[in-house]
């Protein structure tokens, strides 16, 4: 889309994945099959009581995580959801979660734009 001065894609979903530190790079790998060109992985830190891990769960702890920031296009979310779950077992206690957010507007991807110009 185009407004007098602004380009912007408005068809895209942001997915913010967390998953346990060192998965973060194969699980981008076999995303592009699913259509996701770009990514941004991050590194972070669990808050969660050690109990909760062991205790609760029945896993070791290991609170050191990394975040995957992808932009995909609305109609290869679902798609893209299926390949984490299946790969990572996000339906399953311990094993990372993923969030997909509304994005209004989406700027900076370069190569991108000029394909919807």
């Amino acid at each position: 889309m185009k407004n007098s001065s602004l380009s912007y894609l408005d068809n895209y979903k942001l997915i913010v994945v967390i998953v346990k530190k060192g998965l973060a790079s194969s699980l981008v790998m076999k995303l592009k099959k699913e259509g996701v060109e770009g990514s941004t992985i991050m590194y972070g830190k669990g808050m969660a009581e050690k109990r909760i891990y062991e205790q609760i769960l029945g896993i070791k702890y290991e609170p050191e995580k990394e975040i995957i920031l992808m932009a995909v296009e609305s109609s290869k979310v679902d798609n893209v959801l299926d390949t984490m779950i299946k790969n990572e077992r996000l339906n399953e206690p311990g094993h990372g979660i993923a969030v997909v957010l509304n994005l209004n507007k989406c700027v900076g991807i370069a190569r991108l734009l000029k394909n919807q110009l």
